[in-house]
């Protein structure tokens, strides 16, 4: 049954939408397999060559970048004399970064931002056909193929258009959504009997909530009638103690993803703990604080170029996490370079009176309605108090903070179904933690005694 319906959801649904979307990936996904082999020079050669057409095509199509040098580079050491593409800038200048080029089809792209503003920008089709390609690839290595039924930990959209939209990108992905956004001991157990009964293949989802449900799971002494083949986490960073309780109770490997809206998929994890680069779409740097290439072994924050995406160049992007090359070659054979650690990420989960647990990036979503009101923000962060009390600190010029604390002070006492104290504090930049991570969403526990 489970490979009938597998056939129904690849071929009879999954497959059309990509027609239809203009998104065909096997030719990619097909590339994609083969040059997971080739050598390291022969991939940078690859990269090369995707490199110059890029520059070309951004010099001549998109007003940000025709300052460009006209001139091909000879090596990818030549791509540092280019400047870096900040957050900000993306934001604030995303009609002089759009390419003019006609037939190219982008696609619309809002993500979050690790500051927590919203960035929006395009995609062209056939770059949203290579992104899916290296994603299908990196969940081959986990064993998990297209209309495999996926159990997903995710957040869902406030809207009732987004929420229609959502469930219908899931039907389509033969997957059922948990909301990572809101949920409890009593939603657990709803969750466990959807999935005994959906009979997921994976779990894909937020590494916290995961873990949350493994716990769960655990205290309760329960022993579920879920066989699943691989757990995949995304969007926080995956520790060792996170890793070791969901295998111990799903019975199953975990499989790490990395990667960030703006760009898509960058690294995904081989069944040896390799946490490889999506080399041929994805070109990777590491700088320091001086914007100079860190030295062998040394960590930096993490810089891309989408060498795929033609509707809105991404050339040196500075992504705000962190991370460091593995200097070994890695035993399952592939070539790709891989990541040793990512960090510079985590979201909190914050309560109610009652207990519910809100994910960090439901209140992502409260932040995107609140720029459709005209507010202009850089940056935001939610931080929990031992009394439940929210503070709400906010990076920007003219912001209204009476509209604001009116604007907060609603909507979460509304989406946490509680009387919540917020305040608002308009701050010149969100500190990092000592770690160099950025936390959007932080609770404060109360000190042991």
């Amino acid at each position: 049954m489970s490979s009938l319906n597998k056939f129904i959801f690849k071929y009879l649904v999954y497959c059309p939408v990509l027609l239809i979307r203009r998104e065909w990936i096997f030719g990619h996904l097909s590339r994609l397999k083969r040059s997971q082999y080739y050598s390291r020079k022969a991939i940078e050669q690859i990269q090369l060559e995707k490199l110059n057409r890029l520059l070309s095509h951004a010099r001549q199509t998109a007003p940000y970048y025709k300052g460009l040098p006209a001139d091909k580079l000879e090596s990818l050491a030549d791509l540092r004399n280019i400047p870096f593409l900040e957050k900000d800038t993306l934001r604030e200048n995303a009609e002089q970064l759009y390419s003019n080029r006609e037939g190219l089809k982008p696609r619309p792209k809002t993500t979050g931002g690790s500051t927590g503003a919203a960035v929006t920008l395009r995609k062209s089709a056939e770059g949203m056909a290579q992104e899916l390609a290296a994603t299908w690839r990196g969940y081959s290595w986990a064993g998990i193929d297209i209309g495999d039924k996926q159990a997903r930990f995710w957040g869902v959209p406030h809207e009732k258009k987004d929420r229609l939209r959502a469930k219908l990108i899931d039907f389509v992905a033969n997957r059922t959504r948990l909301s990572a956004f809101a949920f409890s001991e009593s939603d657990f157990g709803k969750y466990l009997k959807n999935l005994e009964k959906f009979k997921p293949k994976y779990f894909y989802g937020y590494v916290s909530m995961i873990r949350q449900f493994a716990e769960y799971i655990e205290s309760e002494g329960i022993s579920p009638s879920i066989e699943l083949v691989a757990i995949i986490t995304t969007a926080e960073v995956l520790t060792q103690s996170d890793r070791e309780t969901i295998e111990r109770v799903f019975g199953c490997k975990v499989y790490n993803e990395y990667g960030c809206g703006e760009v898509g998929t960058i690294a995904h994890e081989c069944e040896f703990g390799g946490l490889h680069l999506t080399s041929e779409n994805i070109l990777v740097e590491l700088v320091d604080d001086n914007g100079n290439p860190v030295s062998s072994g040394e960590a930096g924050e993490i810089v891309v170029t989408d060498l795929v995406n033609y509707s809105m160049p991404l050339i040196r992007y500075k992504i705000r996490d962190y991370g460091e090359f593995s200097e070994k070659e890695c035993t399952c054979g592939l070539s790709l370079p891989c990541l040793e650690r990512v960090f510079g990420r985590e979201y909190d989960y914050l309560v109610n009176s009652r207990g519910d647990r809100f994910h960090g990036e439901f209140f992502l979503y409260i932040v995107e309605n609140l720029a459709k009101s005209g507010q202009t923000f850089r940056g935001v962060q939610f931080v929990q108090y031992p009394d439940l009390s929210i503070v709400v600190r906010l990076v920007g010029k003219n912001l209204d903070r009476d509209f604001l604390k009116d604007f907060f002070q609603q909507a979460l006492t509304e989406k946490m179904k509680d009387v919540i104290d917020v305040s608002v504090e308009l701050v010149r930049e969100i500190e990092r933690e000592h770690s160099g991570k950025l936390r959007v969403v932080k609770r404060i526990s109360a000190p042991n005694h």
